[in-house]
């Protein structure tokens, strides 16, 4: 018997996530020679877990080239992943035949980190929202009155939709490609740094759109972000990704409130202060180093080249993902380091973390060492 894919997906029990990530891998080659030969790996996405369930937010953080933006196109199948599998409420994604890939292409949308690249200059809004429609062959049926009405959800009109992308500024370009995204009614939408590309004043706007378009829609959102801030603001869940693999979750309070994780530590102390008290008076993890090649990761602990707590187990042993030392009941947080040391943050503000003029002590293994 053939598995279709629904909304309510395929003999899914209450409370499944709609989607499920194990063990996802993307390695790219890196060739040379006139055979063009792999004599490397470009280690983009190497083991990552996660579960996304309906009506909810998981942010993916990190710094740049972490990985959290090709694992969204990797859920997309823009990439190929090397391994692992994706699971959209049940249904392996790797393996659904011609007519589920359709449907799972319709289930799972994008939307871009730049509204400026990803509309054709050559379309009109109703070009650009209506082509999902016209390439799954749904758009004869109602296709014009469906782009009305999902370019008012977005809080455009339908007299926008004869004008070009040219015409509208940066936050009303995000609400096209945000249009374009639900007009094939989703159930995820990979949300790819959003708001990165836009005025801050305009910021707010189009995330109050898409937590509107979540309450009313039911829609999972896997937020990717650098904006530690925005984050905060707009997510259930946090995953903080480093050098292709998840470092530490949890729940934004468990994330926000009692990082365990040396790494989450450093990046939520890089958090500006609204309180202009703490100007030149708060604490600042400055992490020492570059952060390594993806193509050839450290043995070991990925964070330990560049962590103040690094000792000689850090090298050898990988510390798996495991539950956060003194978490609160019924905490879901997890954090994969050897030695785990959470914090309490006060005002976004880790309490005791390495002052930022203390070279010394930052740059001191937990050994001693370098």
């Amino acid at each position: 018997m053939t598995e279709t894919v629904t909304d309510q997906g395929t003999d899914a029990a209450a409370g499944e996530p709609v989607l499920q990530v194990q063990g996802l891998q993307k390695h790219f080659p890196v060739r040379q020679g006139i055979l063009r030969r792999a004599h490397s790996h470009v280690k983009a996405v190497d083991g990552v877990d996660f579960e996304l369930f309906a009506g909810e937010t998981l942010g993916l953080v990190g710094e740049s080239g972490c990985g959290k933006s090709t694992t969204g196109r990797l859920l997309m199948r823009l990439e190929d992943p090397t391994g692992g599998t994706i699971r959209y409420r049940g249904l392996d994604v790797a393996a659904a035949g011609k007519q589920q890939r359709s449907e799972l292409s319709r289930r799972i949308q994008i939307v871009f980190q730049d509204p400026y690249a990803s509309l054709s200059p050559r379309m009109t809004v109703q070009e650009i929202v209506a082509e999902p429609l016209q390439i799954q062959g749904r758009y004869r049926d109602g296709g014009r009155q469906k782009v009305a009405a999902v370019l008012e959800s977005v809080g455009l009109t339908a007299q926008h939709a004869n004008r070009y992308a040219h015409e509208f500024s940066g936050g009303q370009r995000q609400r096209i490609g945000i249009a374009r995204a639900l007009v094939l009614d989703p159930s995820v939408l990979v949300l790819d740094e959003p708001v990165s590309a836009l005025d801050v004043s305009i910021r707010a706007q189009v995330i109050n759109q898409l937590e509107l378009l979540q309450e009313q829609l039911g829609l999972a959102y896997l937020f990717i972000s650098h904006d530690l801030s925005v984050v905060r603001h707009t997510c259930d869940r946090v995953a903080v990704m480093y050098l292709g693999k998840i470092v530490e979750s949890g729940s934004r309070t468990d994330i926000f409130s009692r990082p365990s994780h040396p790494y989450t530590q450093a990046l939520l102390s890089a958090i500006p202060s609204p309180d202009i008290s703490d100007l030149g008076g708060r604490d600042r993890i400055v992490l020492r180093g570059d952060v390594p090649s993806p193509s050839n990761p450290p043995s070991g602990c990925r964070f330990r080249t560049r962590c103040w707590k690094a000792a000689e187990i850090c090298a050898s042993i990988e510390p798996p993902l495991q539950p956060a030392p003194d978490r609160a009941p019924g905490s879901q947080q997890v954090v994969a380091c050897h030695f785990p040391d959470p914090i309490d943050v006060v005002g976004g503000e880790p309490v005791g973390a390495y002052r930022d003029g203390d070279p010394d002590e930052r740059s001191a293994g937990r050994d001693g060492t370098n």
